[in-house]
């Protein structure tokens, strides 16, 4: 969906990227205007990895499913082009090499050096923004492989943002969210309409 007339409206992108273990992995991409109206929604259909890939990519298929392939063509189908991207999803943030954007992964303030490198049961307990409506529709945060040496990172009161470390510049990004919009308030919210937007156009497959 895209609204009419808003290609001189300054836009804000949110991207949200789950696994759900019988389906795949989904996407979705909300772009919002500073008083956090829609302006575009894409989603994905479900993207389930081959035997082969899962072999092949090894501790990289994460990055390769959420990144490039996901996250990606999210991007790629949008008509605005938003200031900046936020994801949920650290795999996610490796799309910055196709994508001339700043990229980048926030979570609750004080989540992220002991989330790096875990597993996402372990990124749900050290701060996950989503973990009640992910959760509740099934969705889980894909792994990462990632040390936290390759991460550049900026803290404001509530929120750590975080980019890939060869991509530092992207954190000046958020001078421009603090000018533009109230990063204080719910960055969870936009993600929120991301996840119940997925989990109606997939339904959870019900247990037989």
């Amino acid at each position: 969906m895209a609204s009419d007339n808003v290609s001189s409206q300054k836009s804000l992108g949110f991207v949200s990227v789950r696994h759900r273990l019988d389906q795949g992995y989904f996407g979705g991409y909300l772009l919002i205007n500073s008083v956090a109206r829609p302006l575009e929604f894409h989603c994905t259909v479900p993207v389930q990895p081959t035997r082969a890939q899962s072999i092949l990519f090894g501790p990289t298929l994460e990055e390769f499913l959420c990144g490039e392939q996901i996250c990606r063509a999210l991007l790629s189908r949008a008509k605005l082009q938003p200031q900046v991207v936020l994801v949920d999803a650290p795999a996610a943030l490796c799309v910055r090499h196709w994508i001339d954007l700043p990229i980048l992964w926030v979570r609750a303030r004080g989540a992220l050096g002991g989330a790096l490198g875990g597993t996402s049961s372990e990124q749900s307990s050290s701060g996950e923004l989503l973990s009640p409506t992910s959760l509740e529709h099934g969705f889980q945060t894909p792994s990462h492989q990632r040390n936290a040496s390759e991460y550049a990172e900026r803290t404001s009161e509530h929120y750590q943002f975080c980019c890939l470390d060869s991509y530092r510049s992207d954190l000046d990004a958020i001078d421009w969210l603090n000018e533009s919009y109230a990063i204080e308030h719910d960055l969870r919210e936009p993600f929120e309409r991301i996840i119940e937007a997925l989990s109606e156009a997939h339904p959870r497959t019900k247990a037989a």
